[in-house]
């Protein structure tokens, strides 16, 4: 079995097919991850961006889409289940700029999960500041979610 899985996927790599394997199943983007690159890029006040939420064959919350590649599939933590629980933004102000995560809807105001986001820091900024910036944010990305299913599709054409 191993041996024609092998075979299959040195095939596909030279032929450019497209096979349903788990290899090939995982390098496709998912709609968070397009969602979380748009999203850096057009903003510079962000300097990171995590989603996390609990897929229907996963047992608890994690990180499902990144702007650095090594937070994927960290467990959610206290920071999470406090946005999660509350429903409203949990903030850090740390030495580098502000640290907020907060809850994430779909387009209809369900939880589907959470957003942290690492703010630039800037002089005079204030937590209200922080807020106010982050409810933008959530905003322009809350409206491209259709629900919690849709963050774990796969970009077409990708």
């Amino acid at each position: 079995m191993r041996q024609w899985k092998l075979r299959n996927l040195l095939w596909g790599a030279l032929t450019g097919a497209v096979l349903s394997s788990p290899l090939h199943a995982q390098s496709k983007k998912t709609q968070a991850q397009n969602l979380v690159d748009l999203i850096a890029l057009k903003h510079s006040e962000v300097t990171g961006l995590e989603l996390s939420a609990a897929s229907a064959g996963r047992k608890g919350c994690v990180t499902i889409a990144a702007t650095e590649a090594k937070d994927l599939g960290e467990k959610c933590d206290r920071d999470e289940t406090t946005a999660m629980s509350t429903g409203k933004p949990f903030v850090e102000h740390e030495p580098d700029g502000f640290d907020v995560t907060a809850p994430l809807h779909d387009a209809s105001g369900k939880l589907v999960g959470t957003i942290g986001i690492d703010f630039k820091p800037q002089v005079g900024q204030t937590k209200a500041d922080i807020l106010r910036l982050t409810a933008g944010l959530l905003k322009e990305m809350e409206q491209q979610i259709s629900s919690q299913a849709f963050l774990f599709q796969p970009v077409p054409g990708d």
